[in-house]
């Protein structure tokens, strides 16, 4: 292995304020090993007669460009550099395409490294693959399309404008007046949804409490492909939205929930300067998805969903943890981070199965406990799922997963009935019941009590769909809320709820 030292210089270097975009990423990357989305790739061919010297040059233009590339996050700040280098590792071809991808597999330090890494893969010497790494700081997938046409370009020889908005332009914008107020109407909108949907989408038992980790299956089906097509087609929306609303329909029947939030990256560019922007804007939220019988109405409904959460897809991070911790305290339960869909379309490497159903390699981490990934639409539907093992049996998440393609296959047929697809109603068991805000686990808020307050000291029960607490005399039954209340925000247990009213018992 060689390096391959690349120069690069911008017209700007300086320090601004971090944008939401990277405020919001920075709270999620990991720092042990990489999650699935904290770094993107992309490969770009090198034209036959190219050579390391024109390897280089492209490099260091692209990298010179797009002031992300070139940029350091430190103490909220993020830092410009007009010059520098980037040593890229030049390995020859030998194993397989995968070997030639593991560069990625590094955590990047926002602070310390530049956010890209590069391998230049060789056949004789001569350079015939570069393989980009990326921090999701610096791009998000949108941004890494741009990048990878752009080296394409650089690499044969064609010229490009200027790259006219940059991290530290949108970080002007968002502390602009107007930038303010879009950033305000995100909050209103956030925090309209906290107040009235559900914050728990699973609120399921540890069927299996004593298993670790996550059964995962992987699916490949041109069959779904084309049915995903064809509904998308005859209904006008994005085929990712027909393939969500079917893996929501399909979760929600398993729950017994009547809706769900989904947890997605958006990155919303609908703004002219962002067509090419190199940066990142991708920003976690919230698609609330409402049950319906009509599979046709969950594709509409999924649809409207995401594209309203697109348009407030741009957030301070920081206000809306607030708000979510104020929701908490309102309504007694913790805002769970359940069920996350990850959309890597286009970008992603992963093996899918020739056709059907194939278990995972186990070399997935999760840090979810259900987690929908849309890997490919074109020509082959590739998803994958992955559950905690202690809420399903490996055949039930292969089943809820299967059950995803053989709905779009028959939907694109005709009417069905979505009670004939994936698999059944979880039974929760006794001592659960259903309540205005979700499912709860009574004999769990009870155990959470007596840790707080002392065994036989309160008793919850369910009451028309309301938990209620009593305390016995001599306690005071506001101090007992706030205890089992703070208690069950920290345990971030699926079913656990405080109850809405303490009652004192005479």
């Amino acid at each position: 292995m060689n390096d391959l030292k690349i120069r690069f210089s911008g017209a700007r270097s300086g320090r601004w304020p971090l944008t939401v975009g990277q405020k919001n990423v920075l709270e999620w990357i990991r720092t042990d090993v990489p999650g699935p989305a904290d770094i993107l790739s992309a490969v770009v061919r090198v034209p036959r007669a190219g050579t390391l010297d024109a390897v280089g040059a492209a490099l260091g233009e692209l990298v010179g460009r797009h002031e992300a590339l070139r940029t350091f996050l430190r103490d909220g700040e993020q830092i410009v550099q007009a010059e520098g280098t980037l040593v890229a590792e030049v390995v020859e071809a030998t194993g397989t395409e995968r070997d030639w991808m593991t560069s990625g597999g590094r955590v990047f330090d926002p602070a310390a490294d530049l956010p890209v890494r590069v391998r230049v893969v060789t056949r004789g010497g001569v350079p015939f693959l570069i393989v980009l790494h990326v921090s999701h700081v610096a791009a998000d997938l949108s941004a890494i399309t741009v990048l990878r046409a752009e080296l394409t370009a650089l690499l044969a020889g064609r010229e490009l404008p200027a790259a006219g908005h940059h991290p530290a332009d949108r970080a002007a914008f968002e502390h602009s007046p107007a930038g303010r107020r879009q950033l305000d109407g995100s909050i209103r909108y956030w925090g309209r949804h906290l107040e009235e949907r559900p914050l728990c989408s699973l609120g399921l038992p540890h069927r299996f409490p004593d298993r670790r980790g996550h059964h995962q299956v992987l699916l490949g089906s041109r069959a779904g492909a084309e049915a995903v097509a064809a509904i998308a087609g005859a209904a006008g929306v994005r085929p990712l939205a027909v393939v969500m609303a079917a893996f929501a329909a399909l979760l929600t029947h398993w729950t017994g929930e009547p809706g769900c939030l989904l947890n997605c990256l958006c990155s919303n560019r609908f703004s002219p300067e962002l067509r090419d922007y190199v940066g990142t804007i991708s920003q976690e939220t919230w698609i609330p998805f409402t049950a319906t019988p009509s599979f046709p109405e969950a594709v509409a409904r999924m649809n409207a969903a995401a594209l309203a959460a697109y348009k407030y897809g741009r957030y301070d991070s920081a206000r809306l943890n607030a708000a979510m911790r104020a929701a908490e305290r309102a309504r007694g339960m913790p805002c769970h981070r359940d069920v996350v869909v990850n959309n890597t379309t286009g970008h992603s490497r992963v093996v899918l199965p020739a056709s059907g159903l194939e278990a995972g390699a186990g070399d997935r981490s999760f840090d979810a406990p259900v987690e929908f990934d849309v890997y490919r639409l074109d020509g082959k539907l590739g998803c994958g799922l992955g559950v905690d093992a202690r809420l399903a049996t490996a055949d039930e998440v292969a089943a809820l997963l299967g059950g995803v393609e053989r709905l779009v296959v028959a939907a694109a047929g005709g009417d069905v009935d979505l009670g004939e697809f994936g698999i059944p109603q979880v039974e929760r068991g006794t001592g659960w019941v259903r309540t205005e805000a979700c499912w709860v686990d009574v004999p769990g808020v009870q155990n959470v009590a007596d840790l707080v307050l002392g065994d036989g000291v309160a008793r919850v029960e369910a009451v028309d769909g309301r938990l209620v607490g009593h305390v016995g005399p001599g306690l005071d039954s506001s101090v007992a809320g706030e205890k089992v209340l703070a208690e069950i925000v920290r345990q971030t247990r699926h079913g656990l709820v405080a109850p809405g009213s303490w009652l004192a018992q005479g």
